[in-house]
């Protein structure tokens, strides 16, 4: 197994090096500096109340002297290390062969959440990280009072605690879950008390209208390939305006764009290729991660602990990849939320099922890597590359279904008594 841990350590490396370059020019990363400069009155909404990653990096920029993008570079590399040591933690605790451990570390997926750093999403995943470690030892009360931190870094820590109110119901002791209800409260209180000193989004709309705006405008460009035009978001040339009865805030003109597989080419890309051939390995599997969710987890063998975070990691891990097209352009950032799905509870089902052990799965890793790396490449395309990009994911989707049900021996059960 100290094998498996060079890994994790290449991963960090290759990471740092690769995802560095042009970090600063990440989208909305000007939101978050402006935060951590301390000038909250200029950054609207939603990114005012995304306050924890902010403060954290202001601080250490004047600790050290060196300025706020020096403080989000040693958050971000912290943050790194931080998240890959807890992800390898959670693969160590079931003793996953070293198959696993190559597969998850050598992803593209640690060059992307790092080049974000700027961003909230890498110190959220992190939090994350911790409390799905700290529910798999049974730490319920440390888990759920973790939902503070997570809050004040993003808002969808909503749907996080909702999830997690499905994995834990009637498996946590009541003391455990009022701490859980204390700190989401006390995390909204916070985070609504700084976000309201910031102006309006340049729609002028917020809350609930703000979200059902963005959910059809995401809509129709990345599912129906319909950009959408306003006069508050003129990104593309309509061929059809109207003029609103009525106006929605600072929108008095909609429109539609010409049809663009921009898109619906890269959603395809980021559902079938950011995790390589796991959505193949999830296809085959998904029955038997079924009998998590349904409460037989004894034929499962699985330890308390296993049964709680493998139930919100289906769950959240599926809406989180559901919900992509819906939640704005950057699917390939956006799809990434799903990782504890890809991550934590599906590795554990293909070692269980499969052996992974030896050199039988060498073709399978070598593949799985191949189909994330060529998706990593094809967002990086301006061109109509990117479309032959999303069919060569998606056709390396359907090799890898038909390898693993082909020539694949199911193996003995899995046992994991053997979880310290």
């Amino acid at each position: 197994m100290s094998r498996a841990l060079l890994f994790p350590a290449g991963c960090l490396c290759f990471a740092i090096l690769l995802g560095l370059p042009g970090a600063i020019y990440a989208p909305d990363a000007g939101q978050y500096r402006l935060l951590a400069l301390g000038q909250r009155g200029a950054v609207p909404a939603p990114f005012s109340a995304r306050i924890l990653g902010p403060a954290m990096a202001g601080w250490l920029g004047r600790v050290t002297g060196r300025g706020v993008d020096t403080g989000f570079l040693l958050l971000g590399i912290v943050c790194l290390v931080a998240l890959i040591a807890l992800v390898a933690g959670l693969l160590w605790s079931w003793r996953a062969p070293i198959a696993i451990f190559a597969g998850v570390f050598l992803m593209p997926f640690w060059v992307d959440i790092f080049h974000d750093y700027y961003l909230p999403d890498l110190l959220h995943a992190t939090i994350l990280a911790a409390i799905l470690l700290c529910l798999l030892f049974g730490h319920t009360g440390l888990a759920l009072l973790l939902l503070f931190p997570a809050y004040l870094a993003r808002e969808s820590t909503l749907l996080l605690a909702a999830c997690l109110i499905f994995a834990c119901w009637r498996r946590i002791p009541l003391r455990s879950a009022g701490v859980g209800l204390l700190a989401m409260l006390a995390g909204v209180l916070v985070s609504r008390h700084y976000g309201q000193s910031g102006p309006a989004s340049i729609h002028g709309l917020g809350g609930g209208v703000y979200i059902l705006g963005k959910l059809f405008w995401s809509l129709f460009k990345n599912i129906l390939g319909l950009p959408l035009w306003s006069n508050t978001l003129p990104e593309c040339s309509p061929i059809w305006v109207a003029v609103l009865p009525h106006p929605v805030g600072a929108i008095r003109l909609v429109g539609v764009c010409q049809p663009s597989l921009w898109g619906p080419g890269r959603l395809l890309l980021a559902w079938f290729g950011i995790f390589g051939i796991g959505p193949a390995w999830a296809v085959v599997m998904w029955r038997k991660m079924v009998s998590a969710l349904s409460g037989q987890e004894r034929d499962l063998e699985l330890t308390p602990g296993m049964v709680i975070v493998f139930r919100f990691c289906i769950v959240y891990g599926v809406i989180s990849i559901l919900m992509t097209p819906l939640l704005g352009a950057s699917a390939d950032r956006l799809v990434e939320y799903g990782w504890p799905f890809y991550f934590v509870v599906l590795p554990w089902f293909m070692a269980s099922s499969y052996g992974l052990r030896g050199f039988r799965p060498v073709w399978i890793l070598l593949l799985h890597l191949l189909t994330c790396w060529v998706a990593w490449f094809g967002f990086r395309q301006q061109t109509s590359s990117y479309l032959l990009a999303a069919l060569a994911v998606l056709a390396l989707n359907g090799v890898g279904y038909a390898l693993v049900r082909r020539s694949y021996q199911v193996s003995p059960k899995f046992s994991l008594r053997q979880v310290p």
